[in-house]
């Protein structure tokens, strides 16, 4: 019933006008014409047919309204039927009025089915538009990450071939000395200890490293680290046995979280504050003036470096 008034509502709305008759598809009777002269005759017999009936001269009327029920335009058609329908129920032929109402029922369903489709086209459309818009948004941010994360890494690899720069020939050879006492290390149970403990979930209850095993970590530094641990007190004697603990940790590769568990916390603001402590004692000299050196040796000891996978997977967490 709403359907057929939404159809009633619409046939009405859009009236009688020529520039709307050429606009939609008759499903039963082909294509709607786009010959003017028989639109404005079709539309001549419904007015004609109208009049009559008002005339109450219903021969004549039923007559041209019959051939305004034959036009091509949909609009028409359904004008005409209304008033067929109208007309026989004044002259009471009741059967008559129903036959024309059925036929304006099924002329307005039409309409509406029609109007409906046009309806879930554009709907589609607009959708298909802005699927388009989604994936050429999410293709510009992609192409904007991957400009983003090459400049970063342009940006990393120049510093590193600063630092690199900045570095005495000693420190180079320090850097091939680091490498076999970093493989070293890592293949000691303390080391594989590290790994257990930093790939446990973060938590309050997550686990860190007794005070028995932090002494013998800071055994087994001491002699896996020894050359560079010595030559890091000697020149920058105001680091702490603690400093120079996190200094040899940092070399090994382990993340900010692993190193924390190191120093027996799950906090990892602790190994932050400790870093930052560090840096300051290193970048001046002692007479409180800027160290080029000191910063490229820091920058050099705690550079985000992956040894080997048991540390990619501890970086990746």
């Amino acid at each position: 019933m709403c359907r057929f008034l939404f159809a009633l509502f619409a046939a009405t709305v859009l009236g009688l006008s020529p520039a709307n008759g050429n606009t939609l598809e008759d499903n039963s009777r082909g294509t709607v014409s786009s010959d003017t002269t028989g639109f404005s005759a079709d539309t001549l017999a419904l007015v004609d047919g109208k009049r009559l009936l008002d005339e109450e001269r219903y021969d004549l009327a039923r007559e041209r309204l019959k051939e305004s029920a034959q036009s091509d335009n949909i609009h028409i058609r359904i004008k005409a039927l209304l008033y067929l329908n109208e007309l026989e129920v004044e002259l009471e032929n009741y059967d008559a009025a129903r036959v024309h109402l059925e036929e304006y029922h099924i002329e307005a369903m039409r309409l509406f089915h029609h109007v409906t489709d046009m309806q879930h086209e554009m709907t589609e459309q607009m959708a298909t538009i802005d699927k388009r818009h989604r994936r050429l948004v999410s293709g510009v941010m992609c192409a904007a990450a991957l400009i983003l994360v090459g400049a970063v890494l342009v940006v990393v690899m120049q510093r590193r071939r600063r630092v690199v720069a900045k570095l005495s020939a000693t420190d180079i050879s320090d850097w091939h000395r680091y490498k076999a006492d970093v493989k070293a290390f890592e293949q000691t149970g303390i080391y594989a200890e590290i790994v257990d403990l930093a790939l446990q979930s973060r938590g309050r209850g997550a686990r860190v490293m007794p005070l028995a095993r932090q002494e013998a970590l800071d055994r087994e530094l001491a002699v896996g680290f020894a050359h560079f641990a010595v030559r890091l007190q000697s020149e920058y004697p105001s680091l702490t046995a603690g400093d120079v603990k996190l200094c040899c940790l940092s070399l090994a590769g382990l993340s900010t979280w692993a190193r924390a568990l190191c120093f027996g916390s799950t906090e990892t603001n602790i190994i932050k504050q400790r870093k930052y402590k560090i840096r300051r004692k290193m970048e001046l000299d002692a007479s409180g003036k800027s160290d080029p050196r000191g910063t490229a040796l820091f920058e050099f000891i705690f550079a985000d470096r992956r040894t080997s996978v048991g540390e990619s997977i501890l970086r990746g967490r």
